[in-house]
């Protein structure tokens, strides 16, 4: 029988927080020897849940190894660019039901399903103001294709590949005999989703623009997290609305800092705490570090952050302008035949839901007014 044992890292007093912060990121998914990691910014510690003491020396090491990538390493602070005025108006809550029969939200479970539904509508209506036509896409998408985009190089702690068995009698027969699944299983050319975007530049491979296209997408998207995080509002498996832009360079921005005006103006019509801020992609090795500084530095993410009781707080949004990297690799163009720009706004429904629960609960009559009309 094993036990779990505590090990305290003393990071380098030279580390800026977001050297330390990036240390944590990328330990978090080196390993399966870890049951959880806190990071003290007073005292720059560690304090790392193993699940075996025999685990220490390896763990040590491996925290050596990735503290030594990120010394000297020029790494650029996230920004914080909005946070909500000290004098803003309080969100009306305890409005009238809508019209129809009273909500049936005997639990939180009913709870969720009515708020995810809801938000799920209003982005809807968000983006089709915004001109965007909708789409429906699978939640698996072909390997090629996330090839062709580079995210298991780039983000391979994140994803999520399928397996499936051959259509091979002695293969199903031994299978149905008990023979291990692995011994008989084989990679499939498919990969679960991890973002409902990509299947859109699939569709617009070879495409000559003559407009600004926007297109709206909701579905299930998967990535591979870390078990002792999972929980609350970070799930392996989760919805996600996404409205895509492309075209020329001044669209895409356009299109982005609008629909971030109006995000923004919903958050703080509902009532939440938080902030916009410059964010970067999940990379995981070194090597990508530069990745990381082009896209503080030139801005091309911003994350909607919520803050909830307790000191917590996590995205529930992003507002992305990539420039020309995907449409460049799918042979996406502008009219004048360079490589169109694009750019997507992603809302995390369940996010959206548990943060709206962290604040007014689950009686429907304490919700914000706005979501009313939409829980139906």
């Amino acid at each position: 029988m094993t036990t779990s044992a505590a090990l305290i890292y003393q990071l380098p007093e030279t580390f800026t927080e977001a050297s330390a912060k990036t240390v944590v990121d990328r330990l978090i998914y080196s390993t399966e020897a870890i049951e959880a990691v806190r990071l003290e910014l007073d005292d720059l510690a560690l304090h790392v849940t193993l699940t075996d003491e025999r685990a220490r020396a390896v763990v040590s090491r491996l925290i050596d190894e990735l503290a030594a990538e990120v010394t000297g390493a020029r790494l650029t602070a996230q920004r914080v660019i909005r946070r909500p005025a000290a004098d803003r108006p309080t969100a009306v809550t305890g409005a009238a039901e809508p019209p129809g029969p009273p909500l049936a939200v005997p639990d939180r479970a009913a709870a969720r399903t009515v708020l995810r539904r809801a938000y799920d509508l209003l982005f809807l209506d968000l983006g089709r103001a915004a001109g965007a036509v909708e789409r429906s896409y699978p939640p698996m998408i072909r390997r090629e294709e996330m090839d062709r985009c580079e995210y298991v190089e780039t983000f391979p702690q994140n994803a999520y590949l399928v397996a499936e068995l051959p259509h091979d009698r002695p293969r199903l027969e031994a299978v149905r005999s008990g023979a291990a699944l692995v011994d008989n299983s084989r990679l499939s050319e498919y990969m679960l989703n991890p973002a409902q975007c990509f299947h859109t530049y699939a569709e617009l491979a070879r495409t000559r623009l003559t407009e600004c296209r926007l297109l709206t997408m909701a579905g299930d998207c998967f990535r591979h997290e870390v078990p002792w995080r999972v929980g609350g509002h970070r799930l392996p498996a989760f919805s996600m609305r996404e409205i895509v832009f492309l075209g020329t360079p001044d669209q895409v921005e356009k299109a982005r800092d609008t629909l971030m005006d109006q995000v923004w103006q919903l958050f703080l019509e509902l009532g939440f705490e938080g902030r916009l801020e410059t964010a970067t992609d999940p990379f995981y090795f070194s090597e990508d570090a530069a990745m990381r500084q082009f896209q503080l530095l030139a801005e091309v993410k911003y994350e909607l952050v919520v803050e909830v009781s307790g000191g917590q707080s996590y995205a529930i949004g992003s507002f992305n302008n990539i420039r020309d990297s995907l449409c460049r690799k799918f042979g996406i163009v502008q009219p004048n035949g360079n490589p169109a720009h694009s750019g997507c706004t992603a809302l995390g429904l369940d996010r959206w839901v548990e943060a709206t629960l962290a604040r007014y609960g689950e009686n429907p009559e304490r919700w914000p007014r706005q979501l009313l009309p939409f829980c139906r």
